[in-house]
């Protein structure tokens, strides 16, 4: 596929949840000045909603104490616009039509309802855009450098959600965010490594900024703690009718992001953090283990699945990486949040493929892990919970795994030496209504091919 939610990650750049808590300066940090609100007025013509000159002089200062507390230069003034709720996720909205394919987000969807992921009549963007209506406060557009915020944030909340779009404005400054957050086809994993350096940057040095007055920062609070209470804030009441995989994929640029940001800080303050801006991930296994990242470990190349085992007509339609965090936000739809972590860990290199036959579609990822022993115990991990959410197993041993699914196709898991497969389907959607047309037997043939190949 894509990418489980893939598109979600990438929105995620353009969302900002609420505020957490904060610090002083970093003793690295460079003291600047951001330039006079008022040459905000050489930018961009003013739209609906643009700040008053008394509201842009406060979001001057803000970023001037933005600026040094994270030690970056304000190169320009960030113009500020209010919108009601439902204007801003109408922005939202725009961007995504503008910037991804609507094939991309009709095939998204697909995707989540092959794995069983959400229901049959699932909207992909509808769904996405109220999740974003609960939980969005504001947004940096890097394409005019211009900062959104909701209109009705007071007090804390907005002076929080306003430090983290002005560390986005930094960004945009110093490293170009406009062209690093562009959708890029094939470029799941890497473009969701990105929003986690992104959010997890402006998410620590907004955590600084609300609690300076206390003299604390981001790094006095428990990464597990900070954890908890994040994740809390995708579970309310009003969006639980959204997909689960949804909440946690855009929830998990912030939370693996602040622990990747919070673990460079420790080792080398906020200069660390700029180095990761010099050289980015690449991968999201270099967010999850920062050693990874200092040594810039690459992922493994794998070949892409090939669909000869299918049969004649096969089209591919899509390929991408999936990488080790969408992996563990995949697995964590059959087990639990540490099982699954467990089993995405030791991930070395993966490649999917979304395969079209008419109305007919297929889709398999072929990872593989670092040792042996990283993909045995992925596969031990995971089959007990596969069985409690399929039921009885067509095929099983200690190295396959496939359920026979008489709408969504078959689901299959299978192992050779290091190298483990996933695929769902083939099966036939049409409008809402889904209907199989494989065998975990014609699965597992397909599974052979794969994994014949190095």
């Amino acid at each position: 596929m894509k990418r489980l939610a893939g598109i979600a990650a990438a929105l995620a750049l353009a969302s900002c949840s609420g505020a957490s808590t904060a610090p002083a300066a970093s003793s690295d940090a460079a003291k600047t000045t951001a330039p006079d609100a008022s040459s905000a007025a050489e930018g961009p013509a003013a739209e609906e909603g643009s700040l008053s000159s008394k509201e842009s002089k406060a979001v001057a200062r803000a970023l001037t104490r933005v600026s040094e507390l994270r030690g970056v230069k304000a190169t320009r003034a960030v113009p500020g616009v209010r919108l009601d709720r439902d204007k801003l996720v109408g922005r939202v909205k725009e961007k995504a039509l503008r910037e991804y394919p609507a094939e991309a987000l009709r095939r998204e969807g697909q995707l989540l309802q092959m794995f069983g992921f959400a229901p049959p009549t699932f909207d992909y963007l509808g769904e996405m855009l109220k999740l974003l209506e609960a939980q969005l406060e504001g947004f940096y557009e890097p394409k005019t450098g211009t900062m959104y915020l909701a209109a009705d944030l007071r007090g804390k909340e907005a002076q929080a959600t306003l430090a983290h779009e002005l560390v986005h404005a930094l960004q945009d400054q110093s490293w170009d965010l406009k062209s690093r957050s562009s959708y890029r086809p094939g470029k799941g994993d890497e473009t969701l490594a990105l929003a986690c350096l992104a959010e997890g940057d402006a998410t620590s040095l907004m955590m600084d900024f609300i609690m300076a007055e206390q003299e604390r920062t981001a790094l006095d609070l428990p990464d597990e703690m900070v954890r908890e209470l994040m994740a809390s804030g995708v579970n309310g009441a009003s969006i639980q009718s959204v997909p689960h995989i949804l909440r946690t994929t855009l929830i998990a640029p912030y939370i693996d992001g602040l622990s990747f940001v919070n673990a460079l800080r420790r080792k080398g303050g906020w200069a660390m953090v700029d180095r990761a801006w010099a050289q980015p991930p690449t991968t999201t296994e270099q967010i999850l283990h920062v050693d990874k990242w200092e040594i810039h470990e690459p992922a493994i190349p794998v070949p892409a699945p090939s669909a000869a085992a299918l049969g004649a007509g096969w089209k591919l339609d899509d390929e991408d990486t999936f990488g080790e965090l969408g992996f563990a936000l995949t697995f964590e739809e059959w087990v639990d949040n540490a099982s699954a972590r467990t089993a995405a860990a030791g991930w070395g290199g993966d490649r999917s493929a979304v395969y079209t036959k008419g109305d007919e579609i297929a889709f398999a990822v072929h990872a593989r892990y670092d040792a042996l022993s990283f993909a045995e115990r992925a596969m031990q991990k995971l089959t007990p919970g596969l069985k409690k959410a399929h039921g009885a197993t067509a095929i099983e041993t200690p190295v396959v795994v496939c359920f026979e699914r008489k709408d969504l196709g078959p689901l299959l898991f299978a192992r050779k030496d290091r190298d483990l497969v996933m695929a769902a389907g083939p099966a036939r959607a049409v409008k809402a209504a889904w209907t199989s047309t494989s065998t975990c037997a014609q699965a597992k043939q397909w599974a052979d091919e794969i994994l014949a190949a190095r």
